[in-house]
């Protein structure tokens, strides 16, 4: 889809209500597997600014469908309808930034050492992790920005071989001691890009850090874990705030401006982009699928219970 199809197809939004607009912007939106248009777009009557609405709800809870509304419109406004590489990557910081702020109140009303995760836990630094383009081109830009050629040119090369060692696998056999994320330092377990670390690695706050020990490095536990999502006690609050303002940005992109927001493998996209796949980015953003060979299977999960703590309602009932 081109961009100037894209435009075409939002000269239809009119002002009113969102309950009682008339909104053409559902015509030349991408749908999704079942036909479906998650996102509206209205005028607000008093300011005359454009909003993003919910359709219908993504989420069990209220909370988390104010905040895919709220993470859209913000995503809408930031890229002006006209996305390019800048925008792309300032949303993402500022949603990084925004996520923190959101999660820092959450874990505050957690009780007193409740949550394990420390400077230096890394058991959940080693398997495959999702991320959305302009998250990773955010990565990118930071790592440009603060590591040395030395250590760029090393980062390169580390990421030939473990998007070698990992290709091809599952995300349950990516769930081991054996492939750490590339990005993970192995000398004091912390991670070398904290500051711009995925949204997915943001909501993951464990309750037992000796369980998630296990679970990683104990065959049997890990089997289990693998099998029926035995093991791994969680914070629940964080991890569905946090698919809640993913699934924002990426409706938005998506359904608004046009652009391929497939939640794609770290390690994949990231040696695309460092091997000189970062050329690629205007593709993308007139619409393409550059770093299709990139983008996470939908169905390639191993932990059963994702979908039941995201609080994501199932297909047949997000109508």
């Amino acid at each position: 889809m081109k961009r100037k199809q894209r435009k075409q197809g939002k000269k239809g939004v009119t002002g009113g209500s969102p309950s009682a607009r008339r909104d053409d912007s559902a015509s030349s939106a991408p749908r999704d597997a079942r036909g479906r248009v998650h996102l509206a777009l209205f005028r607000d009557p008093a300011s005359g600014a454009e909003q993003v609405s919910l359709r219908a709800p993504v989420f069990r809870e209220d909370w988390q469908n104010e905040l895919v509304a709220g993470a859209a419109s913000t995503a809408r406004a930031a890229t002006a309808g006209a996305p390019n590489r800048a925008s792309a990557v300032a949303l993402a910081r500022g949603v990084m930034d925004a996520v923190s702020r959101l999660l820092a109140g959450l874990l505050a009303r957690a009780p007193a050492g409740a949550v394990a995760c420390k400077a230096g836990c890394d058991h959940c630094c080693f398997q495959a992790v999702s991320v959305t383009l302009p998250e990773a081109l955010a990565i990118v830009e930071h790592i440009d920005a603060t590591w040395t050629a030395d250590d760029r040119q090393a980062l390169r090369g580390h990421l030939a071989e473990r998007h070698a060692a990992t290709r091809g696998l599952s995300a349950a056999e990516r769930f081991s001691p054996q492939h750490p994320c590339p990005l993970l330092d192995r000398r004091d377990g912390s991670c070398r890009i904290y500051e711009v670390r995925p949204l997915s690695c943001r909501g993951m706050n464990a309750l037992d850090a000796d369980e998630c020990a296990r679970r990683l490095r104990d065959p049997e536990a890990r089997r289990a874990f693998v099998a029926g999502g035995q093991g791994g006690r969680v914070f629940r609050e964080p991890i569905a705030a946090v698919q809640a303002v993913s699934a924002g940005l990426q409706l938005a992109l998506s359904e608004l401006e046009g652009l391929d927001m497939r939640p794609l493998d770290l390690t994949h996209v990231l040696h695309l982009l460092l091997q000189g796949g970062a050329d690629q980015v205007p593709a993308w953003l007139s619409g393409g699928s550059p770093f299709a060979e990139a983008a996470r299977r939908a169905d390639d999960a191993f932990d059963p219970r994702l979908l039941q703590l995201a609080g994501a309602l199932e297909p047949d009932d997000a109508r």
